[in-house]
Formats: C-alpha cells, sequence, structure tokens
C-alpha cells in the first residue's frame, strides 16, 4: 500500500462524503472543499465584462447599496460598446412625441419578431418593447446626451431610433464615471477562469487571473494563454455575465457555422467565447451558437444599383437586391461554392453611384481607399485581378436584362428606385465584404436573467446573464439599433431582481 500524506487522506475522504457533509465546493472539476479557499477579495455582485450592459448592471446594483465591481479581460475597457454608434430603438420617447410619430409597443414587438422570424423568444420582444422608454430615462438621469431627431432605420415601421450623441465612447465614459461616484470599480486585465458553486450548486464566485495579457498572435487565446495570477473572488449576491459574445472568434465560429469563418469582423479583437464557455461549463444552457448578424460597410440599400461580380470567377452570382443578412448569406454560399476566400466586387457606374441614399458616405471609403475609381473597365479589372473578358460578357449581358426589364438569372427587380444599367463612366468599385458583428447565440435565461441549467432547466442559482451573453433573444436576425435596448433592460431587470433577493 502506497504512504498517503494526511492532506490527501483528508482531502479524499471529505470528497466520498455525501455533498450534505461537505460544506461549499466547486462542483466544476477541481473537488477543492471551498473551506480550504482562501478569498482574495469578497463583493456582493461580480460583473464579467465592462461594456454597456456591464455598466447598467453594476449602476443598478452599486446604487442599491451593493458591493459591485466589473471585470474586464483587455487592457481597455468597454468591449464592443466602445466602438459602437449605439443607435438606440425606443417607443414613446419625447423626441417622437416631438415629431408627432406614432408608434406603439406592438408595432415595435411586431418588427423585432419579423427580424426573429420564428427563431427568436417573443417574450423577450415584449421585455425590450415594453422597458425601451423607461431604458431611455435610466440613461438621461444618469447623463447620456441623445440627438434632437430620430432616424429611421431599415427594418422599423417608423422613426424610433435615437441617435447617441458621442456613440458608445461617450456613453460609456459617463455612465463608468457615474457607477464609480456610487463606490462601483472596474478592474482590468482579470479573465474569470471558472464559476465556483456551493454543494447546492448557488454560485458563490469566481476562480480569475489578475494581470492578464490578452494575445491576438494566438490561435485560441482562451485556450493557449497563461498569463495571470490566479486569484478567488467571492460573490454574496450574484455574478453577472455582462461579457457580449463572440464575433471574433474565428476558430469558435467555424465550429458552429463554417460560413461564419469567411466573414470579416469590425469587433474588439477580445470578444472570443472564453465568457460563454466559462458558462457552459457550469452546465448553462446554449442557444443558438450558429447565427449571427451580418455588418455591411456599404449601405446595402445601395446595392440595388450595382453589380456584383465572384472574386473569382468574375461572374455575377446573385440578386443584388435585398436585406444585409441575405445579402450576406448569398455572398458567403457562393464562396463556399466556389472555393475561394476571394471576396466579391461590387461595381456601380456613375449613374448608380450618384443615385446612392448616402453619397457622402460612398465618397468616405474613395477618401479611405476602402472604394476605388477607375476610367475604364479594363483597370477596374486589372486592378482587382478579375479576368477582364468574362467581367464585360457578364455586364453586357446585365445592361441586356435592364433594357427588357426582366433579369432571367436571378429576378431582379428593374421597376424599383430607377436602376440604370452599368456604361457609364467613371466606375467604382469595392469589396462586397460581409462583417459578423454581433452573435445572436449565448446562454438560456428566464426573464429575471437568471441562467437555466441544461439538465433541469431551472435558474442556476446567483447566475445571470444579460445583453448579448444571452441567446435566442433576437432570432434570425437582430433588429437595427435593437441591441442597445436589449443591453440596457436586461441589465437593468437584472439588478433590480438581485436587490430584490
Amino acid at each position: 500500500m502506497h504512504n498517503i500524506s494526511r492532506r490527501k487522506f483528508i482531502k479524499s475522504s471529505i470528497v466520498a462524503l455525501s455533498a450534505s457533509a461537505v460544506g461549499a465546493v466547486n462542483l466544476n472539476g477541481d473537488e477543492k472543499p471551498n473551506n480550504e479557499i482562501k478569498w482574495d477579495q469578497e463583493f456582493d455582485v461580480l460583473i464579467v465584462g465592462s461594456g454597456l450592459s456591464a455598466n447598467v448592471a453594476g449602476i443598478v446594483a452599486a446604487e442599491g447599496g451593493l458591493k459591485t465591481v466589473l471585470l474586464e479581460k483587455m487592457s481597455r475597457a468597454g468591449g464592443n460598446s466602445i466602438i459602437s454608434q449605439l443607435d438606440f430603438a425606443c417607443v414613446g420617447s419625447d423626441i417622437q412625441k416631438k415629431e408627432g410619430i406614432k408608434d406603439s409597443v406592438e408595432l415595435f414587438i411586431k418588427d423585432l419578431n419579423n427580424a426573429g422570424k420564428g427563431f427568436n423568444d417573443v417574450a423577450q420582444s415584449r421585455r425590450i418593447a415594453e422597458n425601451s422608454k423607461r431604458a431611455y430615462e435610466f440613461m438621461k438621469a444618469r447623463g447620456v446626451k441623445y440627438a434632437d431627431k430620430l432616424k429611421h432605420l431599415g427594418g422599423h415601421s417608423v422613426a424610433r431610433s435615437l441617435e447617441t450623441i458621442g456613440g458608445g465612447g461617450a456613453c460609456l465614459q459617463t455612465l463608468n464615471a457615474h457607477f464609480e461616484t456610487k463606490g462601483g470599480s472596474i478592474f482590468k486585465r482579470v479573465k474569470a477562469d471558472e464559476i465556483l458553486k456551493d454543494t447546492e450548486g448557488r454560485v458563490i464566485g469566481l476562480k480569475v487571473r489578475e494581470e492578464y495579457k490578452f494575445d491576438k498572435s494566438l490561435k485560441d487565446d482562451d485556450k493557449e494563454n497563461t498569463s495571470g495570477v490566479v486569484k478567488y473572488y467571492k460573490a454574496n449576491k450574484a455574478v453577472i455575465f455582462a461579457s457580449g459574445g463572440y464575433s471574433a472568434d474565428k476558430e469558435f465560429k467555424f465550429i458552429q457555422n463554417p460560413r461564419l469563418s469567411l466573414a470579416t469582423t469590425p469587433s474588439n479583437p477580445g470578444a472570443t467565447a472564453g465568457a460563454l464557455k466559462t458558462m457552459l461549463k457550469a452546465k448553462a444552457t446554449p442557444v443558438q451558437l450558429s447565427l449571427a448578424r451580418y455588418s455591411f460597410g456599404i449601405p446595402t440599400e445601395d446595392l440595388i444599383f450595382s453589380i456584383i461580380v465572384n472574386g473569382k470567377t468574375s461572374k455575377r452570382f446573385m440578386n443584388e437586391d435585398g436585406d444585409r443578412q441575405t445579402l450576406s448569406n448569398n455572398i458567403l454560399e457562393n464562396m463556399q461554392n466556389t472555393d475561394t476566400t476571394l471576396f466579391p466586387v461590387i461595381i456601380f457606374d456613375d449613374t448608380g453611384f450618384n443615385q446612392s441614399h448616402d453619397i457622402n458616405r460612398l465618397k468616405n471609403f474613395l477618401n479611405l481607399g476602402k472604394m476605388k475609381k477607375f476610367d475604364t473597365i479594363e483597370a477596374l479589372a486589372n486592378d482587382f485581378k478579375l479576368d477582364v473578358n468574362v467581367l464585360k460578357s457578364e455586364i453586357e449581358r446585365y445592361n441586356g436584362f435592364i433594357s427588357k426589364k426582366s433579369d432571367d438569372d436571378f429576378k431582379k427587380d428593374f421597376t424599383k428606385k430607377m436602376v440604370s444599367s452599368i456604361q457609364k463612366a467613371p466606375f467604382y468599385a469595392i469589396l462586397a465584404a460581409p462583417g459578423v458583428s454581433y452573435t445572436q447565440g449565448g446562454v438560456r435565461v428566464n426573464l429575471n436573467f437568471e441562467v437555466l441549467d441544461l439538465q433541469t432547466n431551472e435558474p442556476i442559482k446567483n447566475l445571470y446573464a444579460v445583453g448579448e451573453a444571452t441567446g435566442g433573444v433576437h432570432g434570425f436576425s437582430r433588429l437595427t439599433s435593437c441591441s442597445v435596448p436589449d443591453c440596457i433592460t436586461s441589465a437593468m431587470i437584472a439588478g433590480e431582481f438581485i436587490l430584490k433577493s
């Protein structure tokens, strides 16, 4: 018989006992009795993330007198929120009333559900719509400023989207300053590695790494990066994951949906699946991880005036008219079918270019070098490495369809918006590069934003998720400017529920 140390014997004996006799333990795999853990820091509420939803949840908790901290793994706080415009869809704002716009909660819900296409949780749609005005008043009361004119964005029946003055940068700076005046703190370069539970499955804290240094050169930072010092943070009331999505995690996106990995992303490089995996390890329920919302640099409304050709074959392959989800899916599907990573090329002639609903935006693309201007089709084809003979043939065929007002190939409606042929120089071209800016997948929550257990479908006590960390809320596609009311209202409701618990 091997000699066993007294410490190992005691530990083995404890593990063998029934859960009721053990006291608090970490149920996620290390079987370490919690009474052996020396808590390095103790809080009432631990919030993973530092973007919009994290700050709102933190403010609610801190204003309620709870000792609250935001944990940000990056060296800069704000996540994707800080680089967003933060357009904010809201029903019943003072600006809507001033402009005489007739809107309703039911109409907003209808628009949300139309975008969701039956994939979305309709109860969550109602939650967003019913609480959007309350969220707007919450933000204004804490110093966030909004422009005095509304935007009527795609997918919305009426103008209801508020413009956040200064965008995400100004908004997050204002919220964070308010949060800190209420006693809240932000810890940067702290990565949440593990959710700690007691024997009853109640979340009691987090295992983290301080002094963590994100390494964007790694294929999988969450798996390969070992930097930092392990610490244990206790949470007396709640752990909230306001950690956003995984739009920058190319490997995880490929596993869920190979098509997503072909797309670019404008997201913060820290938008990986690490936080999601941490929740899944704690038995959270995953929802719709293969879905994503696409961004498109160029206004998709203007693509009806263009011709789009495959970057490898130089051939037209799709109807250029449609919403961003349909257009992006068609583009990525075609890239898969033709086995290429080359993005297609969008081509306008002078007439089409000047029909743009946002000509200044296109001119800005020219100034930035994203869009290029050419005197001839030959010069354009040479620059984008297209087969000039194939391209000319495709343009000639397209122009013929316009002349007879019938797109025999892809059924484009040439009666809409006075679509013109591609023939008047100069010509303009830009890559058709869909980007994944938002992931609809995440963990399943109830209407209090308690995370639901995969096996029991019951709340995991003291564990919450808000904003983009949740899954199934928006469904097939998140409606434009609806991430903001989702983030704010989910964080408000979660914080209020914790205060009452």
